[in-house]
């Protein structure tokens, strides 16, 4: 079987086994673990926080910089409710001026996987997500 079968086999095959557990265990209410796991992350700022943080250690002005858009207030409340959720650690240092530095925690790490597949999904549909983007705008 040449690559692109294979590769397309699996595609098939996350899609009825997803098709197969939402119908065997989920209505998609709040009992559900897939809404449960949406509430908790699925937003624009916490999957923009996890992604930078996949690239390392960050302190606060690093973080700001690198997250077009996010006002100071956001990130600040973002990081907070991450370390509650134990996706990200919080490391101050006794100096002046203060330094504090956030990394992620195995938790967060094990984000990488579904992110992986975002964006593997957004890169092969790129030009439709982009001109769909655009016209939300």
């Amino acid at each position: 079987m040449d690559p692109i079968n294979i590769s397309q086999t699996k595609k098939d095959d996350n899609y009825f086994k997803l098709q197969q557990a939402l119908h065997l265990k989920s209505n998609l209410d709040e009992s559900c673990i897939l809404n449960q796991s949406l509430t908790l992350i699925a937003n624009k700022w916490t999957l923009l926080v996890l992604m930078a943080l996949m690239q390392g250690t960050k302190r606060n002005s690093e973080l700001q910089k690198q997250i077009d858009g996010i006002s100071p207030k956001m990130l600040t409340q973002t990081l907070k409710i991450l370390i509650g959720y134990g996706m990200v650690t919080r490391k101050a240092f006794p100096v002046v001026p203060p330094k504090v530095e956030y990394q992620l925690t195995e938790f967060g790490k094990s984000t990488a996987d579904p992110l992986m597949a975002l964006l593997e999904w957004s890169s092969k549909w790129e030009p439709q997500l982009t001109k769909l983007y655009k016209e939300s705008l």
